[in-house]
């Protein structure tokens, strides 16, 4: 086989290597803001929920 060839292979797995690592590390990161969304729609219903024991309180 050519040098070319071998070249190619190398060149070509390594990018499909790259493009897997990219991939995971974006479903990684697309997880992560999920879960932040979460806390701060979880936060909002702590502060919702305190506001309305104090009207009841009153």
């Amino acid at each position: 086989m050519d040098f070319l060839f071998y070249i190619t292979l190398i060149v070509g797995f390594s990018l499909i290597y790259y493009g897997y690592i990219k991939k995971t590390d974006n479903d990684l990161k697309k997880k992560e803001l999920e879960l932040e969304e979460k806390k701060v729609e979880l936060e909002m219903k702590k502060i919702e929920y305190s506001k309305e024991c104090r009207e009841q309180s009153e």
